[in-house]
């Protein structure tokens, strides 16, 4: 019996693209949305919840080292 994986590789290799999970669909969808607009990243900030935007900087300051002005990291202020 196949599994998930092995049935989305051969659809991948047969239709020559990857094809994608809802989430990463309009993850994507959001990304080319907001190209190096600053205010359409602003609306989608604006989107979130503040649990959420607290998880995304945590998430962020992890990941990219994201510093203060001092050179230590800022907890959110919201």
């Amino acid at each position: 019996m196949k599994t998930f994986t092995d049935l989305k590789k051969i659809n991948e290799m047969k239709y020559g693209q990857p094809l994608y999970s809802e989430k990463d669909h309009m993850k994507n969808l959001l990304v080319a949305a907001s190209g190096n607009d600053q205010r359409v990243l602003n609306d989608i900030v604006d989107c979130l919840t503040e649990d959420q935007m607290k998880k995304c900087f945590d998430k962020l300051s992890k990941v990219y080292n994201y510093t203060g002005s001092t050179g230590q990291k800022i907890a959110p202020s919201i």
